[in-house]
């Protein structure tokens, strides 16, 4: 059974009200009062033969500014123009005919005037599809001791207990959802704040395009605490758009976590006061040989400032980022990649440190200082740099991390308290500090270091100091908190209530999979990030006309990301980077040592996907590399499959199969749906297709996408039916759409 939504109205007369309800937006001034707010006049003008009537609905939508600032987000809402402004969450804003509303007769013009919050210059301020997103008969939601006797929706927030791998406990962000077709109503109950916002996605996820919903009791949980995606825009920067409207994905999707890579050898994209040299060179790109004013040209991003190696976040744009996650309930996670991944960093420095000379400031000049000028340490790290590492054994690196912290946490002290702060840590080249006198000191002035070696290890016990002094907890990449890429730091010398590890580098025949539960059985919590599965920067299939690199596997589609196991690492060893079949001995070792067992099963925080932006430079591309993925890695961080724990290979690999089945379809017939109706420009696979017994036969790999043929060259396509599937001469093209 279906509850419909819509009351009183039928689904007939609000379609045609909907369709023909035209709706202008002006702006009329944003220059009234100092930049405080601006005028804004919506003019809606009935098009159809079917009154819009006095009242009996609502039309939702999103405004990325306070609609009337000076009285919302009081709940009683505000008048304007006959019409109540109500806001909900978030951009969403409520709409609906006031008492002295009048029905708006066929051609008929109503003008609505308002004011909104700060100012509105750019067209993409104006969101996608949000005038209107849709229209309905207004449930009526009481807010009293006394429930209605039906049509109303509830939304509550209580302490409950969930049954978790069979044990009934709370569980955080926890929901359920009650849709009763008997009574006609609709409650969602969150443990949290969050789960009734998840409540609330699942919600709208369920209900059809004619708005009704099956009658459903949902009690639901999530797997893990942490479901994240890491975006970079250190390599080639993306504007703070392109940022909220992935968080709009990541709430739709149920994903709390965003780690934000700002910064890398190509770029420094975060504003920080009395530091501008960090954006003023190390946020540009240009031909500079002497690198004094910008970054030389790195990834193709050519010889001037224009286009995508070049930009930053000011403060104002990093503290709106973290406003529009915190509505969503999503974490921001700053990550400042050190001591390696440093050369944007050391120019801008350098820079800075020249000028300050010049200017007689010596003492000033000297604060920061990030090198040692004695250093002849001959390096190259991964990506071909010499010359991308800060010193660990300088006082002044300290004093300038320290103001890096500082400032991230005044920057989110008003919107979102810092409560992790990620160094990176990765990939510092060896040889790196070798010929280091300041290093050499140190060695010698302290008997707490046996070696050269450690000086990454000291790097670490410092920022921990810094950091727990300000009660934040530490975030690394694995290798980043493990001596030699092998044995894990001893956490007991680190002050940090939690140290995050984030396990990425399992290349299978690399022997280094196993880090992942070695860290967590040390007490590290770890964020899984597997570059073989969790890479969306990877190419989608093994073809030299998909992009993306393809150093830790040749190609991760969505049902490989759909089919990852975070409890069972060494189930998802299938092939190496080569596409040779991997062997449990090549993997394990002869007596299967190499595979460590998870011990700490508490320890694995969550999982996330990640964007590297090497081989991505525009909006459209990253969405593509994204979605679907972004879905797959959903299902995973929420849900725990009963496959994934199957000891019996060919049992799970059957019930793998079924649930891809099941998920694609869902994708296929629903889900790319919605992302239609968001603007996403996702990537649709090819179709598969083969010739059997003078047949053409097609499929796709989300049932519900529509295969077409060309037998022109491209110049027309049909959609492939019976009739199509006859064609046997000459050359026939296919395509997905």
């Amino acid at each position: 059974m279906e509850v419909p939504l819509v009351a009183g109205i039928t689904q007939e007369a609000i379609d045609q009200i909907a369709t023909n309800m035209d709706i202008k937006h002006d702006i009329l001034s944003n220059l009234d009062d100092g930049l405080r707010t601006f005028r804004v006049q919506l003019t809606i003008t009935n098009r159809g033969e079917t009154p819009i009537p006095k009242e009996g609905w609502v039309i939702y939508i999103c405004y990325i500014r306070m609609i009337e600032p000076n009285h919302l987000p009081a709940p009683e809402g505000v008048v304007r123009d006959d019409i109540k402004f109500t806001h909900l969450q978030g951009c969403t804003f409520a709409l609906e005919p006031a008492s002295t509303f009048k029905a708006i007769q066929q051609n008929e013009v109503k003008k609505i005037n308002f004011l909104a919050e700060n100012w509105i210059v750019s067209k993409t301020d104006i969101m996608p599809n949000c005038l209107p997103l849709f229209i309905l008969e207004k449930l009526p939601v009481m807010k009293a001791k006394t429930k209605p006797i039906n049509r109303y929706i509830e939304l509550e927030m209580k302490p409950f207990k969930v049954k978790i791998n069979g044990k009934l406990q709370d569980k955080p962000e926890a929901y359920i959802l009650e849709v009763n077709s008997e009574k006609e109503y609709i409650k969602i109950t969150g443990q949290d704040a969050p789960g009734v916002f998840y409540g609330i996605q699942s919600l709208m996820s369920l209900t059809s395009d004619n708005y009704t919903i099956p009658k459903s009791n949902i009690k639901d949980a999530p797997r893990f605490a942490y479901r994240g995606m890491e975006f970079d825009v250190a390599r080639n920067f993306f504007g703070k758009e392109t940022v909220l409207k992935l968080f709009d994905l990541m709430a739709i999707y149920k994903l709390n976590r965003f780690h934000f890579h700002l910064t890398d050898d190509e770029g420094w994209r975060l504003e920080f006061e009395g530091l501008e040299e960090l954006t003023k060179v190390g946020g540009h790109r240009c031909h500079d040989l002497n690198e004094k004013h910008c970054i030389m040209p790195q990834l193709g991003s050519g010889p001037t400032t224009i286009g995508s190696g070049s930009g930053y976040y000011t403060k104002k744009d990093y503290q709106e980022i973290l406003q529009y996650a915190k509505e969503r309930h999503i974490q921001v996670i700053p990550e400042i990649d050190m001591p390696g991944h440093s050369h944007a960093l050391n120019k801008a420095m350098q820079s800075r440190y020249q000028k300050l000379l010049q200017d007689g400031k010596m003492n000033e000049a000297r604060r920061y200082v990030l090198v040692d000028p004695n250093d002849t340490s001959q390096y190259k790290s991964i990506q071909m740099y010499t010359d991308n590492a800060i010193n660990p054994c300088l006082e002044s690196t300290y004093n300038f991390i320290e103001k890096i912290v500082k400032t991230l946490i005044d920057y989110h002290k008003t919107i979102m308290p810092l409560k992790v702060y990620h160094f990176g840590g990765d990939e510092v080249a060896k040889g790196t500090w070798e010929n280091s006198t300041a290093c050499n000191e140190v060695v010698n002035n302290s008997s707490n270091l046996p070696g050269k070696e450690v000086f990454k290890e000291y790097f670490v016990r410092k920022l921990s100091n810094i950091t727990a002094k300000y009660d934040i907890n530490l975030a690394a990449w694995e290798d980043g908190v493990m001596k030699s890429g092998t044995v894990p730091y001893n956490i007991s010398a680190l002050k940090n209530k939690e140290i995050f590890a984030y396990a990425w580098d399992n290349v299978w025949e690399w022997g280094n999979s196993n880090r992942a539960y070695k860290l967590a059985n040390d007490g590290f919590k770890i964020v899984m990030s597997q570059a073989t599965h969790l890479y969306f920067d990877h190419p989608y299939e093994p073809d030299p006309e998909e992009p993306g690199y393809y150093w830790a596997t040749r190609f991760t589609d969505t049902r490989k990301t759909f089919g990852f196991m975070p409890e069972n690492i060494y189930g998802n060893a299938k092939v190496a980077r080569s596409g040779e079949p991997i062997t449990k001995e090549q993997l394990c070792g002869k007596e299967g040592k190499t595979c460590v067992q998870l011990k700490k099963f508490e320890n694995l925080a969550g999982i996330q996907g990640h964007l590297w932006s090497e081989t991505v430079r525009n909006p459209e591309r990253f969405e593509f590399m994204v979605y679907p993925r972004l879905l797959a890695l959903s299902e995973r961080a929420w849900h725990r499959a009963a496959w994934e724990l199957e000891k019996d290979k060919k049992k799970r690999e059957e019930n793998r199969k079924k649930d891809w089945e099941r998920f694609a379809n869902t994708v296929g017939y629903r889900e790319m749906k919605r992302l239609d109706r968001l603007g996403i420009k996702y990537r649709v696979p090819p179709p598969g297709a083969v010739y059997n017994d003078d047949q053409l036969k097609v499929n796709t790999a989300f049932p519900g996408l529509i295969v077409q043929y060309s037998v022109n060259g491209g110049k027309t396509w049909c959609d492939v039916d019976d009739a199509a599937k006859s064609i046997t001469d000459g050359l026939v093209l296919l395509r997905t759409r």
